[in-house]
């Protein structure tokens, strides 16, 4: 059995792919197995994919799978059911990792017994600058700060015996497989490490279609889908998902008001607060949003879920949007 099997989900990579591939062939650890999903890419990705075969076949095990187009969602879970690592590990294709990435992750699992290890990520430039290093404290909030499925590993036996799969929905797929892997996993092992390198592109699709505001694009879909797979919670924090939740409304509210008129983010809105009220009446006592109760998390992330969620309170929410809206019209 290999020790990892590292899948990476590939869409017209071209640009950064080879990147990513060398970072992953070059790690210091024995035992990976490296498993390309192609989804139909229309640019060079699969000979760039073909000459890295040839390149490192000798010396890693590569497998080259091709997808019908359908999705991340799809190709991470076609992936994950190729994987015979004892671990998981997905990276994107635009990203790379330094060199004793998978060794340092996979020695606190055997150390820690852990099922889930999560580490932090740089944030780096195309010309390889760092703009933010993101390191993780030991608190139980720490787990939910970063929710993307990279900078992880996964026990293997723990996603395939609990048919944990990512969610085809158009947002947040990810994020449904990293909770319901935290739900099912007795120890999930909080790393201060960083090795692992997100790219800052902004030519990513998402960070324009996401911003528009329509039923394809909303969050909602991901929350009912949550709700149901998670609960009974078994090793999920309440208190947590509840403010993971309301975090993420925030988010979304502030991230759609750079795109879109007021009324429509404010309708928005309402339809997410709507549906917290229903499943967290009392979500305005979150522990969590008091200035100084999130450990882990960034100070000026946490004191503007604090002041939105204040301004929700007094029912001034509105005049908040509207300044938001103002701001980046």
């Amino acid at each position: 059995m290999f020790r990892i099997s590292v899948i990476v989900p590939v869409y017209n990579g071209e640009k950064y792919l080879r990147k990513c591939l060398d970072s992953i062939a070059n790690q210091t650890i024995d035992g990976l197995e490296i498993i390309v999903v192609d989804n139909k890419s229309t640019d060079e990705s699969p000979l760039i994919i073909e000459e890295f075969i040839s390149c490192w076949s000798s010396k890693r095990r590569i497998v080259f799978l091709t997808e019908d187009r359908q999705g991340n969602a799809y190709a991470r879970n076609t992936g994950t059911e190729h994987a015979t690592g004892e671990y998981i590990a997905f990276i994107d294709q635009d990203d790379y990792i330094k060199s004793d990435y998978f060794e340092k992750l996979y020695n606190e699992a055997n150390a820690h017994v852990a099922d889930v290890v999560v580490s932090g990520y740089e944030l780096v430039t195309p010309k390889g600058q760092t703009k933010r290093t993101v390191g993780l404290k030991k608190s139980k909030w720490s787990p939910y700060r970063i929710v993307a499925p990279w900078g992880k590993i996964y026990k293997k036996s723990l996603i395939t015996e609990n048919n944990i799969r990512f969610l085809p929905v158009n947002k947040g797929e990810d994020i449904y497989f990293v909770f319901n892997a935290y739900n099912h996993a007795n120890i999930v092992y909080v790393s201060d490490y960083v090795g692992y390198r997100w790219l800052s592109n902004n030519e990513s699709f998402s960070r324009t279609e996401h911003k528009k505001i329509d039923d394809n694009n909303s969050i909602l879909p991901l929350f009912y889908a949550l709700q149901n797979s998670l609960f009974p919670l078994k090793h999920v924090d309440n208190t947590c998902l509840e403010y993971f939740y309301i975090k993420t409304i925030v988010h979304e509210v502030m991230f759609c008001a750079k795109g879109n008129n007021l009324e429509d983010v404010y309708g928005y809105y309402e339809r997410l607060i709507k549906w917290i009220d229903k499943e967290y009446p009392n979500n305005e006592s979150n522990y969590y949003l008091r200035l100084f109760g999130v450990r882990g998390e960034e100070y000026k992330r946490r004191f503007l879920v604090a002041l939105f969620w204040y301004m929700k309170k007094k029912r001034k929410i509105k005049l908040l949007i509207k300044m938001y809206v103002n701001i980046f019209r």
